[in-house]
């Protein structure tokens, strides 16, 4: 039971609409046929052509050829009501079904549209599908009938084709309004709906209600109105308004006596023309108006998004006419000048507005790029009325007016102060770590003691002095030396002066030293000297300039150091060059220490 209740539920669904469809379309006929039939027994407006196709086009395919069934039986059966034979009535039906199906067909398959009554591209395309169906739909029902001729075929046409302009925009207006659940809208907007169209209804009363004046302008003017107050929901349903009332004065024959006098047919095609001509007229202007109120909604959206966006990344724009020397900023801008009035300041004043020391720099961007009509970037500080110092970034192109060739600039202008002080930390901290890095390295290559070269650093330098003179074919020495008796000063000054020595001997060996040599302690008493670019002779001559400079010095306690020379032969290493040095070392300690002596 269950399963046979969801079923009868799910086809109730299913048949629903089309059942609306088929009902809309019986009693639109019903309607027509009886209520606004023209003396010449055409209907002069058609509307259930309209409901069909409006069916048509918001409905799933799958679910089309439904409607079409539903509105084919509501047309044969309001046909058959209104007295026509059977296969006229079947002619008369197959004209109106296949209207509308052609009608959705071109707009659904051939231009990929389905409705637009705000894009005037999208109007164009669904009148000239409307116009095309309707054309089909008269010459199916002139073969149908006996009455053919080009004033039943043009009269069928005016009459389908005004039920499709007319009641179609209606229902899908209405029918999306409805989809998109905008209830509270139309409730806001409906007090004012209901004034105009009572306004075209009553304007629409008095110009056809009578036969003494033409006042067939004024339903014009109201439709206009209707228009532009409500958009193309209004110009559709005001010209459906003047439809009903122009229908309504041709059955009773109050027509105005513009069109009274004239022949019954001639007074139906008059009026359909005339409905046409305020279609034509109100609709595009509406589509018109749309767009236009569309394409404002859209650039207030991206002003309100670029005000956003500016206000987040500190950005604003300005424009500079130079014809009239009117400066627009947004309000970005003025936040970031420190301006509490929205009243842009003049050229002279906004240069004003830049640090003393960028003024110029300011003025000669902005005057090259307009003598050279290119763009230009600059960054410069500004002082606000508060008198704080803001860095900024200004950005401009050339502006030409294409009507009178006028020249202006645009550009940006970005508030660059936490930037600034981002990179000068980082410029601070980068000091820093040079800083740091380069005491790490001294403090890693440096004698704590003596402020000479350690073991490390001096065997780095020993080692590339090597190397060069090995590519380069020069010559190169080392002299090793240490301090006499360096233990007994230790034991009998204590370390403390053991230590002075060592610096004072340090400090007198570099002094001796030519302006490429480089001295570093090897440990304990024992220092090492490279001579780049020194053969022994000038190597002896330095090691006896800083024998005899330590030796002879007044500080107490007096010291001598003994040294040892090697200048390096070919293919020595530099352990095999140390070693002879310290040999030489050795050999000057044997001989009465307080000399020097070179290697063998």
């Amino acid at each position: 039971m269950n399963r046979i209740a969801h079923r009868v539920t799910e086809l109730t669904r299913f048949a629903a609409l089309p059942i609306a469809t088929g009902v809309g379309y019986y009693l639109a006929a019903f309607a027509s046929l009886y209520l606004t039939r023209g003396a010449d027994g055409i209907a002069m407006l058609w509307p259930p052509s309209g409901i069909l196709f409006a069916a048509l086009l918001v409905e799933p395919r799958n679910r089309i050829v439904w409607h079409l069934g539903a509105a084919a039986m509501a047309s044969l059966a309001a046909n058959l009501g209104g007295g026509n034979g059977v296969l006229l009535s079947i002619g008369f039906t197959l004209a109106n079904v296949s209207e509308s199906g052609f009608a959705a067909w071109l707009l659904r398959n051939r231009t990929r549209r389905r409705d637009s009554f705000t894009d005037p591209k999208g109007l164009v395309l669904f009148c000239i599908a409307a116009a095309a169906a309707a054309a089909l739909s008269a010459t199916i029902a002139a073969c149908a009938t006996t009455a053919v001729g080009i004033s039943f075929w043009l009269s069928w046409f005016t009459t389908d084709l005004l039920g499709i302009l007319i009641v179609a925009p209606l229902i899908l207006i209405a029918g999306r309004a409805f989809y998109r659940k905008r209830f509270r809208d139309g409730l806001a907007a409906a007090p004012q709906a209901i004034a105009i169209f009572l306004l075209v209804a009553s304007v629409s009363i008095i110009a056809f209600s009578q036969v003494n004046y033409s006042l067939l302008f004024l339903p014009m003017l109201a439709v206009l109105l209707a228009a532009l107050r409500m958009g193309p929901f209004g110009a559709a349903g005001s010209v459906l308004i003047v439809a009903t009332a122009s229908s309504l004065a041709h059955i009773f024959g109050s027509d105005p006596q513009a069109i009274a006098d004239g022949q019954a047919y001639a007074r139906s095609i008059f009026l359909q023309f005339y409905l046409l001509a305020l279609f034509a007229a109100a609709l595009p202007i509406a589509a018109l108006l749309a767009t236009r109120q569309q394409l404002i909604d859209s650039n207030a959206n991206k002003l309100r998004l670029l005000e956003l966006a500016e206000g987040a990344a500190h950005v604003g724009h300005w424009h500079l006419d130079l014809l009239t020397q009117l400066i627009t900023w947004s309000d970005e801008v003025f936040r970031i000048h420190g301006v509490e009035t929205r009243v842009p300041p003049s050229l002279d004043t906004a240069i004003d507005a830049y640090h003393p020391d960028d003024r110029d720099a300011v003025s000669a961007h902005i005057g090259r790029s307009l003598e050279h009509c290119v763009g230009f970037e600059f960054t410069a500080r500004i002082v606000r009325s508060d008198r704080e110092v803001r860095h900024v970034f200004s950005k401009g192109e050339i502006d030409r007016n294409g009507v009178n060739e006028s020249i202006g600039l645009f550009g940006i202008i970005q508030d660059i102060t936490t930037q600034v002080a981002h990179e000068a930390e980082i410029e601070r901290a980068r000091t820093r770590a040079e800083t740091a890095a380069r005491n790490a390295i001294i403090l890693a290559e440096t004698d704590q003691l003596t402020g000479i070269a350690n073991r490390r650093r001096t065997s780095f330098v020993l080692e590339q002095t090597l190397l060069l003179a090995r590519e380069t074919g020069h010559p190169m020495s080392v002299a090793m030396f240490d301090i006499d008796h360096f233990k007994r000063i230790n034991d009998t000054y204590g370390h403390h002066t053991g230590d002075e020595v060592l610096k004072r001997v340090a400090a007198g060996a570099a002094a001796e030293l030519r302006s490429g040599d480089t001295i570093g302690r090897f440990g304990g008493e024992e220092f090492v000297i490279v001579l780049p670019d020194a053969a022994a002779d000038a190597a002896s001559k330095v090691a006896e300039r800083v024998r005899h400079a330590i030796g002879t010095g007044n500080s107490t306690p007096g010291v001598t150091v003994s040294i040892g020379v090697a200048e390096m032969a070919p293919g020595e290493t530099c352990d095999a060059l140390l070693r002879r040095a310290d040999d030489a070392l050795y050999v000057a300690k044997n001989e009465g220490r307080n000399r020097m002596r070179l290697a063998a």
